[in-house]
């Protein structure tokens, strides 16, 4: 082979190479364990990963919060340090005002509802035009399975006036004051000092699905749950508004195809482990304890003469409108 040939062939290999393989590497991060029996963000990831590959693209799933807190992995995200990352909705509602009134307890009674309403509204669009000023593209939410209810370490609740002063662990402010419309008290608490609090008495229960119990292993400490069906859980997916930017019209077809494949099998798994995690707190040690005859009505009743007080008037009502 002459110099030429030699020069020529090489020039037609680069030619001909997939454009795949010019597309960098994508990390996802995110908070839970690399478990699809209990987390629904590593589906999604380990599918986006699967779906993504097929164009010879390289992902790296960086799990248990191993890039760094949800504000240090929002940050970088930003940034474009990482490309995609599962995140809590507590960064979303630093972003934009329009987030919040998607979380109000009640609003929502099943994770269909909540699909519909991002589809038939433009509140998504609303928080990307918020978040785009943080370098951010929100194209959906992750599902955690199941509805929220109340766990508590020893007070059964089957009645509103049970929680009254008792101490649950609170995200935020806002969360608060739901707790306290109910007779409750709430203490912020971070997610990973919640054994510590449960142990010492500083919380006597949360308000989360069954899910989150059993995936963070607290039911040792928790004994009694009540199914509220107050909400489903919905995590945030984000994403480098750069990096989406960046890609050839092309890669993006690819990453919009591993997104649209990862979400619907977060969904059949949702739908799947919603149904038999709350069967599963027997086997635990836990008690389901229902709700007495109008009971749940005291809760709604109370939870929504507040939701103007944490939640945008407008944004609610278009979700309402949505939901008819």
């Amino acid at each position: 082979m002459t110099f030429k040939t030699l020069l020529a062939s090489v020039a037609l290999s680069a030619f001909v190479v997939s454009p795949s393989f010019a597309m960098d590497p994508i990390n996802i991060a995110f908070a839970g364990p690399e478990d699809a029996s209990v987390d629904g963000e590593y589906v999604f990831a380990k599918t986006f990963k699967d779906t993504i590959a097929e164009h010879g693209v390289d992902v790296t799933i960086h799990p248990n919060g191993t890039l760094g807190k949800e504000d240090e992995r929002l940050d970088q995200t930003s940034q474009g340090l990482i490309e995609i990352d599962l995140g809590s909705p507590a960064v979303l509602f630093k972003m934009s005002k329009s987030a919040p009134s998607l979380y109000l307890p009640f609003l929502f009674q099943s994770e269909k509802q909540w699909d519909d309403v991002i589809a038939k509204s433009s509140i998504l669009e609303s928080i990307n035009e918020d978040a785009a000023k943080y370098g951010v593209r929100v194209p959906g939410f992750n599902m955690r399975g199941g509805l929220v209810g109340i766990f508590t370490t020893d007070i059964p609740v089957t009645k509103m006036s049970d929680l009254k002063g008792v101490r649950l662990r609170a995200q935020n402010g806002d969360q608060i004051k739901f707790f306290e419309s109910w007779g409750a008290k709430g203490t912020i608490v971070s997610f990973a000092e919640v054994p510590n609090a449960l142990q010492t008495g500083v919380a006597q229960g949360y308000f989360n699905p069954p899910s989150s119990a059993i995936k963070a292993r607290h039911t040792d400490m928790l004994k009694h749950f009540t199914p509220l069906d107050a909400m489903p859980v919905a995590r945030v997916i984000l994403m480098s508004k750069d990096w989406y930017d960046a890609l050839t019209d092309e890669e993006r077809g690819w990453v919009d195809e591993a997104y649209d494949k990862a979400l619907a099998a977060n969904r059949a798994w949702s739908a799947e482990y919603g149904a038999a995690a709350i069967n599963q707190l027997a086997d635990l040690g836990v008690s389901v304890d229902p709700l007495e005859p109008g009971e749940r009505e005291k809760f709604v009743k109370a939870a929504t003469a507040i939701w103007t007080e944490v939640g945008d008037k407008d944004v609610i009502e278009k979700i309402q409108t949505a939901l008819k």
